[in-house]
């Protein structure tokens, strides 16, 4: 971070604890976030989100307090925002993020962790009522097929035109396995950064800034995933240790504590089409950029053409765990 950035930072910092009506000269540090400016003081926490997309934090603070205490959520102490940034605060809990903790957690702490994450989605999976739709989003963090095809035409212009081929054909022929099964409140990113573990239990579930009423499987593609190529979501300083081979276990520890969340007929199409809509705003952004080896999965583009093939674990998983 350059001396500029980190100014700015701690200057927005000191800007949400004023507007929170905390005195802005609290000691604070910074904390690891991808989507946002993190902080710790020694009772709370702050994020910042200053990218633009302001209002993405409100929806946490609206949904907070209609969780069930199952589903490890912190709760939000405050929520606010100005012209160019917002902030929540929440209660500071005690723990590390999951995916830091995992590689030295033996394999009985990792099961239940495992089972633990696994149960607080149930719970929040659990809540009904007047919820905020997919459509409350623009893709890919939007489901239906019609956005999706939009970006497959996109990419279909800048010059994929024969992998996008394939993936409309591929969408719309797996589109009807989204019937109404399965529907609830998901989490909408729910993979080991967000969540923090003390030594003993998962303490919370965290970052509910894409929550939203949905299809359950959103967030059981994004754990496969994470489980599948788990460097691709931690951060640059430990990624050298997210190794593939200590998350083996780790689907079907969750298909054993929350059976319902495997239980579609159709669950392995649902999942493919979730990865694809996931992946493919990373392929219309153009990041990480396109790679000429074809086995480098850094690469979008070639983990949609492996899932294509037949090759993807979500497949295998889907299949295997599934009820169909």
């Amino acid at each position: 971070m350059t001396r500029e950035g980190a100014s700015s930072s701690v200057e927005r910092a000191r800007r949400a604890l004023a507007g929170a009506g905390l005195a802005p000269d609290t000691p604070i540090e910074r904390a690891n976030s991808f989507a946002s400016e993190a902080w710790l003081a020694d009772r709370f926490a702050l994020r910042v989100n200053h990218r633009g997309d302001l209002g993405r934090m409100r929806r946490e603070a609206e949904l907070a307090p209609r969780l069930p205490a199952a589903a490890r959520h912190p709760g939000v102490l405050a929520y606010g925002r100005d012209e160019e940034i917002e902030w929540l605060i929440l209660p500071r809990v005690a723990g590390v993020q999951l995916s830091r903790a995992w590689p030295d957690m033996d394999r009985g702490q990792r099961e239940r962790a495992a089972r633990q994450l696994a149960a607080a989605l149930r719970a929040l999976h659990s809540v009904t009522g007047d919820l905020p739709g997919d459509g409350d989003f623009d893709p890919p963090h939007v489901l239906p097929l019609e956005p999706l095809l939009e970006i497959v035409e996109e990419v279909r212009r800048a010059g994929d035109a024969g992998l996008m081929d394939e993936i409309e054909a591929f969408l719309r022929a797996r589109w009807p396995a989204f019937d109404e099964r399965g529907l609830g409140l998901v989490h909408g990113d729910p993979h080991l950064e967000n969540v923090l573990w003390d030594g003993e239990q998962v303490s919370a579930l965290l970052d509910l800034d894409w929550s939203r009423r949905s299809w359950i499987e959103g967030d059981l593609e994004i754990l496969l995933s994470f489980c599948d190529q788990p460097g691709q979501f931690v951060a640059p300083d430990y990624r050298d240790r997210a190794d593939r081979r200590d998350y083996t276990d780790v689907p079907g520890w969750l298909a054993d504590e929350y059976p319902a969340w495997f239980a579609h007929p159709r669950l392995a199409d649902r999942l493919a089409v979730l990865f694809i809509s996931r992946t493919l705003g990373f392929v219309e952004e153009g990041w990480p950029p396109r790679s000429s080896d074809p086995t480098d999965l850094r690469d979008p583009r070639n983990q949609l053409r492996r899932l294509l093939d037949g090759a993807s674990p979500l497949d295998h998983w889907g299949r295997e765990l599934g009820s169909g």
